[in-house]
């Protein structure tokens, strides 16, 4: 043997491996998948060891039945639609990302009988053949699995219900709900009409993945920032309203209306007549924009989306403009 031969031994052998780097070959195979999980998306199966399509790998999802019955299809053997051996993926365990090695196996769970709920808890189980003989490795734990139109339907008919209550609520000390939305001058407010949109909907999101992975998730900091900038936006509207209206009070030029959708581009001021305003229109432009786009992407991509923070600029860019009249004084 060389020295150099013998040099690059003594090298192997002292240098440690990465702590963040878990090799597969030698070791007892490991199963991850991820949890929360939509069957409407190609499911992701990783294992840490290198499987090839003729090997056969499957996939079983097994379920507790404290009171369910067993379904038909849950001794169903899955087959995978793509192998794909020698890949990498990044797996949390005990709050540090650890890398792995080993095969992605992709299923199409779409014809999954979910029946009415919105996610099953299972366990996954994949099996191969190697030399002759079948090897099984199964999830360390159960994971969620979800079904995207149940958990639209869920979401709609629970937010439905309490936007209902708050309406009998208003209605049964004879007021009327739009005065939830309404400033201190009687008309609709668009801050307001803001705020109360996008309390429903990232609710509504926030819900429909807390039935999907059953715990509250992650909620992304532009969401925070797009929620608090509208209740800063609202708030300082309304004082500087209330304080427009209290002068008017006093030179008898206050007045009192019934709110309307039309307040939402109209500019208010006591004393004169109401007029179109480009800042009020730009606002409700920005916001009924990001709401169907964050519904959107919410969905089609399986995660709360995380708005980026150019649109969040955007967006503010907008409330300072609505503010930056009703700050003149």
């Amino acid at each position: 043997m060389t020295k150099r031969a013998l040099w690059f031994l003594l090298v192997w052998l002292i240098l440690p491996l990465p702590e963040n780097f878990a090799a597969s070959d030698g070791e007892t195979p490991q199963l991850f998948v991820l949890d929360g999980q939509l069957k409407s998306h190609t499911v992701r199966v990783y294992v840490t060891r290198d499987i090839t399509a003729d090997q056969q790998p499957r996939l079983r999802l097994l379920r507790s039945h404290a009171v369910t019955k067993k379904a038909v299809d849950e001794s169903l053997r899955l087959e995978p639609v793509i192998v794909a051996p020698r890949q990498e993926w990044v797996e949390r365990v005990g709050g540090q990302d650890l890398r792995r090695r080993g095969t992605l196996l992709l299923f199409d769970l779409s014809n999954l009988d979910f029946r009415y709920k919105a996610m099953l808890r299972v366990m996954p189980v994949v099996s191969w053949i190697e030399k002759g003989s079948e090897h099984i490795v199964v999830s360390p734990r159960d994971v969620n699995l979800g079904n995207i139109v149940a958990v639209i339907a869920w979401t709609f008919a629970i937010v439905g219900i309490t936007v209902l209550l708050i309406v009998f609520l208003s209605w049964r000390k004879k007021g009327n709900p739009l005065q939830l939305l309404t400033g201190v001058d009687g008309h609709l407010s668009l801050s307001q009409t803001q705020v109360a949109c996008w309390t429903v909907f990232i609710g509504g999101v926030v819900l429909g993945y807390g039935m999907v992975k059953f715990e509250v998730p992650d909620i992304p900091t532009s969401l925070l920032a797009l929620m608090g900038a509208s209740l800063v936006t609202g708030g300082v509207s309304y004082f500087q309203d209330a304080k427009k209206q209290q002068a008017a009070a006093k030179s008898g030029s206050a007045t009192q209306c019934s709110p309307e959708l039309a307040d939402l581009l109209h500019a208010f001021t006591p004393g004169k007549p109401p007029e179109l305003s480009l800042a009020k229109a730009q606002m409700l432009f920005w916001t009924l924009l990001l709401l169907v786009i964050f519904v959107s992407k919410s969905i089609l991509d399986g995660v709360i989306w995380d708005v980026p923070w150019p649109l969040v600029a955007l967006m503010g860019f907008s409330q300072a403009g609505y503010l930056a009249p009703k700050l003149n004084p």
